[in-house]
């Protein structure tokens, strides 16, 4: 059976920790269709979780669409982060930033087709 260290173990079995951010705007742009949503992340300083917080906040903020991409790699870990995606397709050329929904990852091949959320 493997073994964790006692401090690790303690940090992960502690309270998550939780930090706000909002958008200048948003609340009157979407009115009573705004969100409020909570993302967990293994960032351990206040200051990174913030800075995340507050860029997902303006990434979800704008006019978004639903897209699938196949990507090499078995990328089930993506699920609820923004990744920095680049291809050939039609607004990749020079990278877009995307919100992975959800990941199918094929049974052989190595590959991985990710469903994600892009801004306009």
């Amino acid at each position: 059976m493997a073994t964790v260290e006692p401090g690790y173990g303690a940090y992960l079995k502690g309270p998550a920790r939780y930090v706000t951010t909002n958008i200048a705007g948003a609340s009157d742009r979407w009115g009573d269709r705004a969100l409020t949503t909570t993302v967990m992340s293994p960032l351990v300083a206040k200051a990174d979780a913030q800075a995340m917080a507050t860029y997902q906040a303006q990434f979800m903020a704008g006019p978004l669409a639903r897209d699938t991409i196949l990507v090499a790699g078995l990328l089930a870990n993506l699920v609820g982060s923004v990744v920095r995606v680049f291809g050939d397709r039609l607004g990749y050329e020079n990278g877009a930033d995307v919100f992975v929904l959800g990941v199918r990852e094929a049974d052989k091949g190595g590959t991985s087709t990710l469903t994600v959320l892009k801004r306009l």
